[in-house]
């Protein structure tokens, strides 16, 4: 009789590896994760609505050398809605022969696992083990780092050393390559908050940092930079053409979210569709394209200052490149819109000027976009052509995704991300449309097994992980080293996408309760007093004395944001140069001061709740520490009930030191 403790680890081990099932429901494909599992029936998670009472087929898979099938009947007993799309499912096996008996009863007991434990290793991975030539750089196997997006950098855009902790782990753990997700290039493209920022060369030091924790640790710096484009958070969203809520297909991709999701994530999501819809209202000029294009240049160019060995465009999740790809999104009538040759040409072109202004050794990577599974949208077809026309321009390698905003959340998509492997047939697609670039799959590969039959038949020539990475950055060493069976594997709960969607940093289901503990303690950790400052201005030379004197109070080592709102009976052409004026005099005054002019940031906004209500807005986005005002001017009616603005910012403004200077 086995003991308890030796049965509650072969569960463990069949939680962590048995996770996937297939089924069928009114004659439609289904992908669920197991959570339990006995000779009576199941428990587990999947992305349809079922209803008690209702009759489903399920067919499990053993995952050895026979590759196993067996196919049971089963009805539905109960339903448990989780969060968002997911609903937890109860169901009653009926009628097992011996055969499906016996499957299910290595499910229950994980003795196929603890077979198998002692036969993985090098020796049964070769192609994965492998080294593998990227353009000029070497990595050391198969296994990449695909990006990721955790919420984990500063609330300024900087590098924080939580982002750097987690990479530097996962690099020790053994992959060969980690490429950084989501630094965006430009101010016009931030699309959440904590989201890694390479618009300014006062971000280099901290990439630096980021892109030397990675590679001292033994693995290959990637850095991945974006535009959101029309998905960006900000007032005019940059987009190759206007959208409408009068499109068809949008308003069906808006109906198929509310139909799906639940609650306040689906009121987010649907809220943040219709406010990009609303905002995003003209096409980008001509003049504007050639800026973002100089922009994708700067940043590689600092990217590869910070030391990174590479850049990967974001080509995907229907970010600004491929929003110039899509027909759906892309209705301009000039060479930049209109048949496929003239959707390429702005992603070509960022392409080119990337180049242009690296090395001839500094590869660029790209993220892929296979096909957007939306009705008119890129496709497939479409795709092979334009993967064709970037290995014309030497891209160092294609990584291969599918879906975009518009897309991840209907049934049909979060039921195909379940199944293992999902984009691989779309990755070999690209792979036979090109002659020479590496192909980097990615999507649910779970199983070093997987990873390994992928490359033997050349349907891929790199493994991509983000998720299992995510869950356990000991993935490849545990394959490796002989311990594929104490690997913990992603359990596809989403919970790491829908903190992302709530703006919260992403956390794992399966982490422990300390470690989850850690990422909101660390990011929620107060900075000092005069670490993040804010100066407001006005259009007064006695803003420039208050800055003078907040200058030597500050002294060395700290950020500042010279802040002014133009006010509507000022905002005139020559008021708006006045206070650009005195606010470059500002910077010189804090820099004789002893301040490094990259710590120095300038911002105008004009106008939108009043004076004072903008600068607490900025104060709270900013998370300032401290707040350096000048005795400003107030109406009468303002004096009467708040006192000066200084003094109502001084008693709103939380969570940092507000200094009035007189």
């Amino acid at each position: 009789m086995p003991s308890f403790d030796n049965t509650e680890k072969r569960k463990q081990k069949r939680r962590g590896h048995y996770r996937e099932i297939e089924g069928v429901f009114q004659d439609s494909p289904f992908y669920a994760t197991i959570q339990n599992i006995s000779i009576g029936g199941m428990c587990f998670d999947v992305d349809y609505l079922f209803r008690t009472g209702m009759d489903l087929r399920l067919r499990f898979r053993v995952f050895d050398s026979d590759q196993q099938t067996v196919e049971v009947n089963a009805v539905v007993m109960w339903v448990q809605p989780l969060h968002m799309v997911s609903n937890r499912v109860g169901v009653r096996f009926t009628g097992l022969d011996r055969k499906a008996e016996h499957i299910i009863g290595l499910y229950a007991s994980g003795l196929k696992i603890e077979s198998e434990e002692y036969v993985s290793g090098v020796g049964k991975y070769p192609l994965l083990s492998s080294p593998f030539n990227l353009s000029n750089v070497t990595l050391k196997n198969h296994l990449v780092m695909a990006p990721m997006f955790w919420g984990y950098a500063n609330i300024d855009g900087t590098v924080s050393q939580l982002l750097i902790d987690h990479y530097r782990e996962i690099a020790l753990g053994g992959v060969s390559m980690i490429v950084a997700a989501n630094a965006v290039i430009d101010r016009s493209g931030i699309m959440v908050s904590r989201v890694l920022r390479i618009d300014h060369d006062r971000f280099i030091p901290g990439l630096a940092n980021l892109a030397e924790a990675i590679k001292s640790s033994g693995a290959v710096a990637c850095l991945q930079i974006n535009h959101a484009g029309r998905w960006a958070e900000v007032d005019k969203p940059m987009a190759p053409s206007p959208t409408t809520v009068a499109v068809q297909s949008e308003l069906g991709v808006l109906h198929g979210i509310r139909k799906e999701l639940k609650g306040r994530h689906q009121m987010r999501l649907v809220t943040n569709y219709l406010s990009s819809l609303k905002r995003c209202r003209q096409g980008m000029t001509l003049e504007e394209i050639e800026s973002i294009k100089e922009s994708y240049g700067q940043a590689a160019l600092r990217a590869c200052k910070a030391g990174f060995d590479m850049v990967e465009l974001h080509g995907a999740s229907g970010y600004l490149l491929v929003q110039f790809l899509s027909p759906r999104s892309n209705k301009r009538s000039d060479s930049y819109g209109g048949n496929l040759e003239n959707r390429m040409r702005f992603p070509l072109e960022v392409v080119e000027t990337v180049k242009d202004y690296t090395t001839n050794d500094f590869p660029v990577g790209y993220r892929f976009m296979a096909d957007e599974w939306l009705a008119n949208g890129f496709n497939i077809e479409e795709a092979c052509i334009f993967a064709q026309n970037l290995e014309k321009r030497n891209i160092a390698y294609l990584s291969v995704t599918a879906g975009t905003h518009e897309s991840f959340f209907l049934q049909e998509i979060m039921n195909r991300s379940r199944k293992e492997g999902f984009v691989i047939p779309l990755a070999k697609r690209v792979k036979e449309a090109v002659s020479v670039t590496p192909v980097i799959a990615a999507g649910r590969i779970v199983r070093p097994s997987q990873g390994e039959d992928i490359l033997r038949n050349n349907e891929a020539d790199l493994i991509g992980l983000a998720r299992p990475l995510f869950v356990d950055p000991m993935w490849p060493k545990k394959v490796f080293e002989g311990n594929e069976g104490k690997i913990v594997s992603c359990a596809c709960c989403n919970t790491c996408l829908f903190r992302v969607i709530m703006d919260k940093p992403a956390i794992c289901a399966r982490w422990d309760r300390l470690k989850k503990m850690d990422i909101d303690i660390r990011l929620k950790k107060k900075r000092s007093r005069w670490e993040n400052i804010l100066i407001a201005m006005n259009n007064s030379e006695g803003s420039l004395q208050s800055v003078e004197y907040a200058g030597f109070m500050i002294g060395r080592g700290k950020k500042v944001v010279l802040f002014s709102v133009l006010t509507s009976e000022i905002e005139t052409e020559s008021a708006g140069e006045k206070i650009e004026g005195l606010m470059a005099q500002a910077k010189i005054l804090l820099q004789n001061a002893g301040m490094n002019e990259s710590d120095i940031e300038i911002k105008v906004t004009t106008v939108k709740k009043g004076v004072a209500e903008d600068i607490l807005e900025e104060i709270s986005k900013g998370e300032y520490g401290s707040v350096v005002l000048g005795k400003g001017r107030a109406s009468k009616s303002r004096q009467l009930l708040f006192g000066t603005t200084s003094d109502y910012i001084a008693h709103h403004a939380k969570d940092c030191g507000v200094w009035i200077i007189d």
